[in-house]
């Protein structure tokens, strides 16, 4: 056990490196996103970098790490010099109230190890700034905050320096999004974009199962512009209607692994193994909700990871004109979306994203990887596959 604060207390810290750990007591029903926030000396964000949470969850100096939805890795000796202050945040959907039996904090590390209990009970609060660590003569220290903003996340952002859309999203679960500095555009809160390379966001069952778990590749043409046959623009000097395909190679937890693809006929299941389906194949173009992959989320538990990619069939590939982009949607969850932003490729197939089973979530990652062809990109991530040509 460790020492046990009181709100408003402070505490030195002796390590450089701690664990931020944050726990809610038996409230099943609760929606809850706990992200961090770093401070300049002014108290406010100086740049979207320095907002984590499970759409960011690095800071790019690694001076902090979401690992999971509620446990943060912190090293306090890659803390730019312009910034002093790391404020953890909960924001519960329902309000704190939500907490019958309170929220809890441990802050450790090898000599150092805080912790808290709040009350939940009675509050009508939506975010809360749970503590802090912050810079104070060269000595870093641990306070316990407890401050509480009624309107969610929103106020709480703005009490950052953060301007925040309020209009977005309403109706809609909004999970702690980036914040902007007031000098750029509002943050949306309605659709979650892993923006970079490496990118990735863990989400949590929201019942007993995912439910259906749908991935779409679609595109843009541009406006105005024609669209001849699937993806026209993406191929150079091809005359005829071109086909891209989605498809997927994955792996059972029990060691047995397959692919889902157009290619050799491989639609899959959704009721049976490998409880995956690929809804059709347009070789025309014709379909303008592209093409759609599912996965049963009631076996999910079976599933160790899911590799999505796309694969040029015909053609001389052009990735950069297309906009293509994926959407993954999942009931009770926001939609996340990954766009193809890679230029100049001249492979023919794309590793899009990787969906891996981390302790039972639902953890995505965004790949865009161009390879010259399925063997190529299979070598890349291990799935031990032996090819041979294939056909339609």
């Amino acid at each position: 056990m460790g020492t046990t604060l009181v709100a408003g207390q402070n505490a030195k810290l002796s390590n450089t490196h701690l664990t931020f750990k944050l726990n809610v007591i038996n409230a099943p029903s609760a929606n809850l996103d706990a992200s961090a926030i770093l401070l300049a000396t002014n108290g406010k964000v100086s740049s979207d970098d320095d907002f984590i949470f499970f759409n960011q969850p690095q800071h790019t100096s690694g001076a902090l790490i979401q690992k999971d939805g509620s446990t943060f890795s912190v090293d306090l000796s890659k803390v730019p010099p312009h910034l002093e202050k790391i404020v953890f945040v909960l924001t519960v959907e329902q309000s704190l109230s939500a907490l019958a039996s309170g929220y809890h904090f441990r802050i450790f590390g090898d000599s150092d190890d805080f912790e808290f209990t709040g009350q939940g009970s009675g509050r009508s609060e939506k975010s809360l700034i749970v503590s802090e660590i912050y810079r104070r003569n060269g000595d870093w220290k641990v306070k316990v905050v407890d401050q509480g903003f009624t309107g969610g996340m929103a106020p709480l952002a703005e009490h950052f320096g953060v301007e925040v859309d309020a209009s977005a999203g309403q109706g809609a679960r909004t999970p702690s999004p980036p914040p902007k500095p007031v000098e750029k555009r509002p943050i949306s809160l309605s659709k979650i974009t892993l923006e970079k390379k490496g990118d990735t966001v863990s989400l949590e069952k929201k019942s007993n199962s995912f439910g259906k778990i749908h991935v779409n590749l679609n595109w843009n043409q541009g406006s105005g512009a024609v669209k001849k046959g699937l993806l026209g623009s993406l191929m150079s000097g091809n005359k005829g209607g071109i086909d891209l395909d989605l498809g997927c190679m994955y792996e059972f937890r029990d060691g047995s692994k397959g692919i889902v693809q157009a290619l050799g006929n491989n639609f899959g299941s959704l009721d049976s193994a490998p409880y995956m389906f690929l809804d059709g194949d347009d070789r025309t173009g014709a379909v303008n909700t592209g093409e759609s992959l599912y996965i049963n989320g009631k076996h999910w538990n079976d599933i160790k990871r899911v590799m999505i990619f796309a694969f040029i069939y015909e053609g001389v590939p052009n990735w950069a004109q297309t906009d293509g982009r994926v959407v993954i949607s999942t009931p009770e969850q926001p939609e996340i979306e990954i766009r193809m932003d890679a230029t100049g490729s001249d492979q023919n197939f794309c590793v899009i994203a990787m969906l891996e089973n981390r302790n039972g979530s639902l953890n995505i990652a965004k790949e865009v990887n161009y390879f010259a062809g399925h063997q190529v990109a299979d070598e890349q991530y291990g799935f031990g596959f032996k090819w041979k040509v294939g056909r339609k």
